[in-house]
């Protein structure tokens, strides 16, 4: 069933927006979207159609018909302020606890019928605020880069971070009608581990004069000799040869740790110029040119690491992608944001116009875990016009600046979370998205790299 393209009137207030400014939150296009996500993790390769009403229902392959309950506008505020009442369950592995909505007391969170399953929770609210990323508008307040804080979100106000919570209740749900229905048989989903580089920088010396102060940096700075005299060797290998410059180098060691690995690694690249703002290297200098044709010819993806204000920006954009295209030779579909910048009510129509495909920009900068409540891919939501884009999302679920510059960890805390939150990934057959940067390898974080990154590299198997 195609989801019309109905919009649907807004009302932005300076903090804090909520059902009596927003007209149709939940509107039947959110509804329909909601409940084909939960179908294509639920029910993988199953024909799958839903039927809307005062009981949406899905009805899968194509005799078992599942109702789900209306999700009400009004609870959004009583969601958002931590006051709607939630009951506590195990989840379908009873590895881990989760809360559900709007559960009738002593009520099972299925039940059959005999000819349908019915939910008895609200498993559609909380699934489009997170998957949407409509919770976003629920609130002005950003932090000092213009960004959604994790303080504000669901995730952090329930304790959601560490689990998949739309995956959780398309895994609880599957396994109830694979019990209540007979040879109802669901194929597995294989999991994915995606390991994603951002090069900010792409050469550690770019000049003569950054090569001198990042040598002295080592000496009086960072108080290490040893580093200085090693910073000093490798810039004039550098001056042979650019691809002994550690910043490069590093590209082509994570290209062949993932080879090795049998891993498909994806490398977003800056498509700045000369003077351009938060220019680190130029996108079209010959180094950058053959560095990327080299990733390419290796069979690396390689995306567009769209600019500071490219997210919301059209023109910016367009010609950012057109420059990154033109060193590519091909078109380009695929982007990460720096500095995770996006803004739920402009960035997913900047990439549906500007022809992207695929985005992994969604993880919190100051939080590993699942923002948007899933692991899986999905289509983004245009809450503006009330419709599905084409716009695919891989959830990023962990970065590496998250663990040891916004979290703290030490490297064995840094490793212990991220064989957890993969772990999680791996039962709820999802994709484990991770952000490990070419500048994230030597020096002072040298031992981060080998005992986080290749230390988890090898627990894989």
């Amino acid at each position: 069933m195609k989801i019309s393209q109905t919009n649907f009137p807004f009302c932005w207030k300076s903090q804090t927006c909520y059902s009596a400014d927003i007209q149709m939150i939940f509107s039947n296009n959110a509804i329909e979207y909601t409940i084909r996500c939960i179908a294509g993790i639920a029910f993988p390769q199953k024909e799958c159609r839903v039927e809307l009403g005062d009981v949406p229902t899905l009805v899968v392959d194509p005799s078992v018909e599942i109702k789900f309950i209306r999700p009400d506008d009004s609870n959004v505020e009583l969601l958002d302020n931590r006051n709607l009442c939630y009951s506590n369950v195990k989840s379908f592995d009873n590895k881990v606890t989760l809360k559900v909505f709007s559960l009738p007391e002593n009520a099972p969170l299925f039940s059959f019928d005999g000819k349908c399953v019915h939910a008895n929770f609200d498993m559609l609210g909380i699934s489009f605020l997170l998957l949407s990323r409509y919770e976003e508008t629920l609130t002005e307040h950003r932090d000092r880069f213009g960004r959604f804080c994790y303080e504000d979100g669901l995730c952090c106000k329930y304790g959601l971070s560490d689990i998949p919570i739309v995956d959780e209740y398309a895994m609880l749900l599957r396994k109830f009608v694979q019990e209540s229905c007979a040879n109802f048989v669901v194929a597995r989903r294989e999991p994915k581990f995606i390991p994603t580089h951002d090069i900010d920088f792409l050469f550690r010396f770019p000049s003569f004069g950054k090569a001198v102060k990042t040598i002295a940096g080592d000496l009086f700075k960072r108080k290490s000799l040893r580093m200085s005299c090693k910073s000093l060797s490798a810039y004039m290998k550098s001056l042979r040869n650019f691809k002994q410059d550690p910043y490069v180098s590093a590209v082509y060691e994570l290209l062949k740790v993932s080879i090795e690995n049998k891993l498909d690694s994806q490398f977003y690249f800056k498509p700045l110029r000369s003077k351009d703002f938060d220019y680190t290297y130029n996108i079209l200098s010959p180094k950058s040119r053959e560095c990327i044709k080299d990733l390419q010819s290796q069979g690396a993806s390689v995306g567009l690491h769209g600019s500071l204000y490219s997210f919301a920006d059209k023109v910016i954009f367009t010609i950012e992608k057109s420059r990154f295209e033109a060193v590519c030779g091909r078109e380009v579909d695929a982007v990460r944001q720096h500095f995770l910048h996006f803004d739920v009510r402009k960035t997913p129509q900047v990439w549906q116009e500007c022809g992207i495909r695929s985005d992994s920009t969604l993880g919190f900068p100051e939080r590993e875990g699942f923002r948007c409540g899933t692991c899986h891919p999905y289509p983004l939501y245009d809450i503006e016009n009330d419709c599905v884009l084409e716009v695919v999302e891989h959830p990023l679920i962990v970065m590496d600046t998250t663990l040891f510059q916004y979290r703290k960890m030490s490297e064995k805390e840094a490793f212990d979370g991220v064989r957890k939150l993969y772990d999680r990934c791996v039962a709820v057959e999802g994709d484990f998205v991770m952000l490990w940067h070419n500048t994230t390898m030597f020096g002072e974080l040298e031992s981060w790299y080998e005992d986080v990154y290749l230390k988890f590299l090898k627990t894989l198997g």
